[in-house]
């Protein structure tokens, strides 16, 4: 079953009528983009958090925002491994956010809350805000990353949390450049009830580049992070939930002294031939193609490299003659991150949580017929702005709300055919990514 980070229709709270007033302008379809209200009236809602750490580990917060018009309890739990949980009760104000930094015993955390009705979302943060991850309303029996690295210097981890009342048991497998690994302490797997085990890639896979993830979930189900840590860098990956033979990424920086590549997984037993059409007006690259072996790893180089110039952000699309598993890592010399890439939907929400603001948030149509768009900010009583998007293209959404600083943006869709996209402030420009809600 295909579980998404986070189910935006919760955002019943969003002014609905004067979204559908608005869009109804250009679209005799606004309705639908109303209906999305109308699961706001849910009794309650679940959202499960992975990938903290104590000392030693990438520490952060949990960050809870009520997008509703009234006030949300939460009921959190904070899970660790081999340690006894703790249970709080938040009340959180319309439109309001707050923070839960799980300490105590264990090395790994895990968070749960239920909220008393929807419209409540969630993030996961590391300390300095560069790193994050959506919580999610559901768990996973499968899933898969791409890109992780065991390099001298870096360190990568597959978190796996078990917010139920019983018992989950899985299988591990990885995929490497040399082929297909299944070490015999990631088998059968037992993950105990409100328990979090964290899985040290360094052990099985020394000092290797690109690794690919299946994670094959036997009893239940579970909640999975991907943690890099790469040089002076951490990052979450929420990884995939199953592998694609078309896959987007709408915002790959192209920047001197940056790095970007898109590292390519085979999980199957076909050959398969990946293509990476670069999109960087006003140039024209031409494409990037490699072939990955099955269950298998690979490696697409954007930047640098001298058939792509450094000319700011590319659209980079990856057609497979396979499906594959693809993942996107950004940086500098002094480390790379790993982002998965974002899937086609009809909701997203955009929170600045850090404050920070974002470098660049963009749009991307991936279906067969032009789009039209809605952004609203929360909390906001302006109408909704709208816009049309092209086949095939990216926009900037920047000219409509500016930097983003301090807000929560959602844009929203007639179709799920939508990729937002956002990086955070860095130079070189767009090495971080920062990965948003959706749903829909």
């Amino acid at each position: 079953m295909i579980r998404r980070p986070l189910n935006l229709a919760l955002l019943a709270v969003l002014a609905a009528t004067a979204l559908a007033a608005t869009l109804a302008k250009t679209s005799n379809q606004a309705g639908q983009l109303a209906s999305l209200s109308t699961t706001s009236n849910v009794e309650s809602a679940a959202l499960y958090c992975a990938g903290l750490g104590a000392s030693g580990s990438p520490a952060g917060r949990v960050v809870f925002f009520n997008t509703a018009d009234h006030p949300r309890t939460l009921g959190v739990r904070v899970d660790a491994n081999g340690a006894l949980s703790k249970v709080r009760s938040i009340v959180l104000a319309a439109h309001a956010t707050t923070s839960v930094t799980p300490t105590g015993p264990g090395h790994w955390y895990g968070v749960s809350a239920v909220t008393n009705g929807g419209g409540v979302v969630a993030d996961v943060l590391n300390e300095s805000g560069t790193a994050s991850v959506p919580c999610v309303d559901a768990g996973y029996t499968n899933w898969y990353a791409s890109g992780l690295s065991t390099t001298v210097g870096a360190r990568a981890y597959v978190v796996l949390y078990n917010p139920s009342a019983t018992a989950a048991v899985t299988n591990v497998t990885l995929f490497t450049p040399s082929g297909f690994s299944a070490p015999a302490s990631f088998q059968g797997i037992s993950i105990g009830a409100h328990d979090v085990v964290a899985l040290n890639l360094n052990a099985p896979a020394i000092d290797v580049a690109n690794i690919g993830v299946h994670v094959r979930v036997l009893r239940s189900s579970v909640v999975v992070t991907a943690v890099q840590e790469s040089g002076l860098v951490t990052t979450f990956s929420p990884g995939s939930v199953g592998p694609t033979t078309v896959t987007w990424f709408p915002r790959v920086t192209t920047s001197n002294g940056a790095i970007a590549q898109v590292r390519v997984a085979n999980p199957s037993a076909s050959t398969a031939t990946v293509t990476a059409t670069i999109g960087l007006a006003p140039f024209q690259p031409a494409p990037e193609t490699i072939t990955v072996a099955p269950y298998t790893t690979g490696v697409i180089t954007v930047t640098p490299n001298s058939a792509v110039p450094a000319h700011g952000y590319a659209v980079v699309r990856v057609r497979a003659s396979a499906a594959i598993v693809a993942g996107l890592v950004t940086g500098t010399s002094s480390g790379v991150g790993l982002s998965a890439p974002n899937p086609p939907a009809s909701v997203y929400l955009v929170s600045d949580f850090t404050g920070r603001g974002f470098d660049a948030v963009s749009a991307t149509n991936t279906g067969t017929r032009p789009l039209t768009l809605a952004v609203s900010v929360i909390g906001s009583k302006a109408p909704p702005r709208t816009l049309s998007v092209a086949v095939g293209a990216t926009v900037n959404l920047r000219p409509l709300v500016g930097a983003f600083r301090g807000r929560s943006i959602v844009i929203e869709s007639l179709r799920p055919d939508l990729i937002v996209t956002a990086t955070l402030p860095t130079r070189p420009a767009g090495v971080v990514m920062f990965a948003p809600l959706y749903g829909g």
